[in-house]
């Protein structure tokens, strides 16, 4: 394996294949709310409503034919960054992708608002598809995250 190379992980969708990130800089208006984000090399979505574009096949390259916009359909919660989860409206390709600093918190607690009635309104069944654990996963009492190890608070 290259210097360059890293091996996805299952919450990639890969199988420990190698793949290439390719950071690409760029700047983009956002398709659905037409806000003007600045990008840096790693930001993949508009921080104001959290929607993306499918044009990655592997994080960077923009070789996906596909260019549909990607919505957000789950937010994971964990102790030290959030993981948004993108759904392609038009193939239904998932990717999930961390979140920046620079994304809206009320859009962020928004998504995992809704995600949460969903799964109270039908069951945890007809959330859809989840990969690595649940798709609103806190880590408080009773959230479902599995209890740390160590010395008690």
């Amino acid at each position: 394996m290259r210097p360059h190379e890293e091996t996805a992980g299952p919450e990639e969708g890969g199988g420990g294949e190698p793949r290439r990130f390719a950071r690409t800089p760029e700047d983009f208006e956002c398709l659905v709310c037409g806000a003007a984000v600045r990008g840096d090399g790693y930001t993949n979505h508009c921080p104001a409503c959290l929607w993306s574009r499918h044009v990655d096949v592997h994080p960077g390259d923009r070789e996906a034919a596909c260019r549909g916009l990607m919505r957000p359909v789950a937010v994971e919660m964990r102790a030290r960054d959030s993981i948004l989860t993108h759904q392609c409206v038009d193939c239904g390709h998932r990717r999930r992708n961390r979140t920046a600093p620079a994304d809206a918190e009320a859009a962020l607690f928004a998504l995992a608002r809704m995600v949460a009635e969903e799964v109270g309104r039908h069951g945890p069944e007809h959330a859809g598809p989840q990969r690595g654990g649940q798709q609103v996963r806190g880590t408080g009492p009773g959230s479902g995250a599995p209890r740390r190890r160590g010395r008690r608070r």
